[in-house]
């Protein structure tokens, strides 16, 4: 049995359809917070989860001295075996669990736990010398063998008929536990040949990395792979005058923009050189990516070389986003020094709509520079939204003016 209290989340629109049922609860520091005690089947699991007995189905129930505990799970004192040792031999040094309560998800049998028993660790008689602590550390650098048996489970998992029940993926799931208890207990672990595969699944892309041999995986992680490289090589990465008419939301408009046109233009042409830049820099095709840090791939390297790249794309977009909004925050500065009225705040608004203005209306779509060349950074659409709290605020304003049959703002 478990006991599991979660916070509520807002149902709009009944998005959420979990099936409890709020109640007001009172936390330990006296304030109170409405929450769901979950009751019933909850399948329980913890990465890393190799073996089929790590995922455990148990029972939750509702236990009133508990129900300050929000957001965790409260596993009990007694039992034969403790069940955070049942999944994944968890030590409670800060894991993480996941937990569902949807039927749909819960295991319909499930497996004996594997013993997570770790060898007794090398014991000296006498204190460590520099000189063992320093082959300590280079057995520690050399038996990085965690990652290799990971993969080979992973393929075996793949390609055999019992999955992670077949007896190579149970043989490397209790390598794998031997494996993240090296450094407390000084014991390497090898990789045996026999474990080790000769070929890997395509959504694993080894051929890119390593040069090995690669075989289209039939399981659901092959088709979940190949449908979003087909999904995403088939997105449109073009935005074309059409799309803009249909897609311009005149709700983001507000009276007195035109006067921040002008200058809406300059920041917005700075701001897609920049971007564009970026994008070739670091070989990224699609916009969408690199602004929303979610990168698929970059300049055709395979995603492990690629990693630090982007993270420093990431860095790169983020310290553009804030430069181009410390362009916006100037800019209303300078409104301020000038103005003569008290509109200061309507400006500002006014500021954010010229720049939804110039990215997203038709008129600023198929421009040609002086030689009559498609201007094709124009055709970007991040640069309004890095202001985009303005934009929802106009957006709020404008649906609560029609709600209340108020005159345009």
């Amino acid at each position: 049995q478990v006991f599991v209290q979660v916070s509520t989340m807002p149902r709009t629109h009944g998005i959420f359809s979990d099936g409890l049922t709020p109640v007001e609860i009172t936390g330990l520091n006296g304030s109170s917070k409405m929450a769901c005690i979950v009751q019933g089947k909850v399948a329980v699991a913890k990465n890393p989860c190799l073996h089929p007995g790590d995922i455990r189905v148990l029972e939750a129930v509702c236990c009133p001295e508990l129900q300050h505990m929000i957001d965790c799970i409260v596993f009990p004192q007694k039992g034969h075996r403790s069940h955070p040792n049942e999944c994944s031999g968890s030590d409670l040094d800060g894991d993480i669990y996941f937990v569902t309560w949807d039927e749909r998800l819960i295991p319909p049998s499930v497996d004996p736990p594997m013993d997570y028993f770790p060898p007794r660790p090398i014991i000296l008689d006498h204190t460590p010398t520099i000189e063992e602590i320093q082959v300590y550390f280079a057995d520690y650098m050399s038996n990085g063998s965690l990652g290799a048996i990971a993969n080979a489970h992973l393929v075996f998992a793949d390609t055999e008929m019992a999955m992670a029940r077949d007896p190579k993926c149970i043989a490397l799931a209790k390598l794998f536990s031997l494996a993240v208890d090296f450094p407390k207990t000084g014991v390497p672990v090898e990789l045996p040949i026999s474990l080790r595969p000769q070929s890997y699944p395509d959504f694993m892309e080894k051929d890119c990395k390593t040069g090995k041999l690669t075989y289209i995986s039939s399981r659901i992680l092959g088709k979940l792979y190949r449908a979003v490289d087909d999904a995403y090589t088939k997105i449109s990465l073009s935005f074309t005058k059409e799309d803009a008419l249909k897609v311009y939301d005149k709700d983001l408009v507000i009276n007195g923009f035109e006067k921040y046109v002008g200058d809406a233009m300059v920041k917005k042409k700075l701001y897609n050189e920049k971007l564009n830049a970026l994008m070739v820099y670091y070989g990224i095709k699609s916009e969408a990516e690199l602004f929303s840090g979610f990168i698929v791939n970059i300049g055709g390297m395979c995603r492990k070389t690629s990693r630090d790249l982007k993270e420093r794309a990431k860095q790169a977009v983020n310290a553009l986003k804030k430069e181009a909004r410390t362009w916006f925050t100037n800019a209303n500065a300078m409104h301020t020094a000038n103005s003569k009225t008290n509109d200061l705040d309507y400006g500002v608004y006014a500021n954010a709509s010229a720049w939804y203005h110039v990215t997203y209306h038709p008129e600023f779509w198929d421009q040609v520079d002086s030689e009559g060349i498609p201007n094709l950074s124009s055709q970007l659409l991040s640069f309004p939204w890095v202001i985009y709290d303005e934009l929802l605020t106009i957006k709020r304003f404008r649906q609560a003016y029609r709600h209340c049959g108020a005159p345009n703002m």
